[in-house]
């Protein structure tokens, strides 16, 4: 990938490459959506950061990208987007831009159109399903408290929660649900839990 070229898709970047069962993977496409939340910031002193951790933007994607690399991408994100947010907050604006970016990616287009179908409670009891599409490492317990009130137990949420909260929080919006509101409960280690209301 070079330049302005960076997000455009690639051939056969819908499919799931094979991995091994214990590698932790991102696929191509989810730091596809990534680059295009980054758009405009791809020609500065990002693109040798991004270099530096793995991500040639002069080279086409990868099918897939390790845990631990799309980490160290997540941060470099927030940090050039958002220096002057803390962190907890850099990471959320970070999801809500990468829920926009990823929804003009072909797969994003396909779940978004998947999530307008089914509303908000099908779309977070879909969650771990939804999540599947964008790596191999996530699991989501979901548990339904009211019509309108769910608690997500997020195995693997990363080192910050908040940008997969509002991964959640964004996507589910997309369904037209109105008044949502979505808080990190807790956390420990990696995991984390999220109460999601309208």
């Amino acid at each position: 990938m070079a330049g302005a070229s960076a997000a455009s898709p690639r051939a056969g970047s819908q499919e799931h490459p094979v991995v091994s069962p214990q590698e932790e993977v991102v696929f191509g496409h989810t730091v596809e959506g990534l680059l295009v939340a980054l758009q405009g910031h791809l020609d500065g002193p990002l693109r040798a950061k991004l270099k530096a951790v793995g991500l040639d933007l002069d080279r086409k994607l990868e099918p897939a990208y390790p845990k631990a690399q799309w980490y160290q991408m997540l941060a470099l994100g927030s940090e050039t987007l958002f220096p002057d947010l803390p962190v907890s907050r850099a990471h959320w604006h970070l999801g809500e831009r990468f829920i926009s970016a990823y929804f003009a990616t072909n797969m994003g287009r396909a779940l978004q159109g998947v999530l307008k179908l089914v509303g908000p409670a099908r779309t977070l009891e879909r969650t771990t399903r939804n999540m599947a599409s964008g790596s191999n490492y996530v699991h989501v317990d979901v548990e339904r408290l009211a019509p309108t009130d769910y608690r997500l137990k997020v195995n693997d949420a990363g080192t910050h929660p908040e940008f997969f909260g509002a991964l959640c929080h964004f996507g589910t919006l997309t369904t037209g649900v109105k008044n949502l509101t979505t808080v990190v409960e807790t956390r420990e280690g990696i995991s984390a839990t999220y109460r999601m209301r309208w």
